[in-house]
């Protein structure tokens, strides 16, 4: 498994839980890693993933209510809403990674976590996105 798609998958299920419960960022981190059981440079990319994401969640959740008006960030499936959040974050402000790599991937996500309908709407939402930056 590509090392970037091992960070997202802890990043995700780090942003999930902290969604969910109000868990401190650091903490849930930190226990995902753990269990996770990453090299030094998938969990310091992880990491990142979620500092990021967490950072920039305000922007994201607006970007997501702009392009998904139909479905409030606040009623839409915590898989789906973390999904965009950390594809928003990576498309937007990582440059580490191509923007169709990032869709990709998000996608794959959704199709992993998500629910049968979530790789569409994720894609629909992530290529809108792809719009507002200049980069691939």
């Amino acid at each position: 498994m590509p090392k970037r798609h091992q960070a997202r998958i802890v990043a995700l299920k780090s942003l999930f839980e902290i969604d969910l419960t109000g868990h401190p960022a650091e903490e849930v981190i930190d226990r995902q890693l753990e269990t996770a059981e990453l090299t030094a440079e998938i969990a310091l990319l992880a990491r990142a993933m979620v500092t990021g994401t967490l950072e920039n969640l305000e922007e994201a959740d607006g970007i997501i209510q702009r392009l998904a008006p139909a479905y409030p960030v606040t009623q839409m499936a915590p898989v789906d809403r973390n999904i965009l959040r950390l594809a928003i974050y990576e498309v937007l402000h990582d440059n580490n990674v191509p923007v169709r790599v990032a869709i990709n991937e998000a996608v794959e996500l959704a199709k992993e976590f998500g629910a049968d309908s979530s790789a569409k709407f994720i894609n629909g939402v992530l290529s809108t996105v792809s719009t507002l930056t200049q980069r691939e």
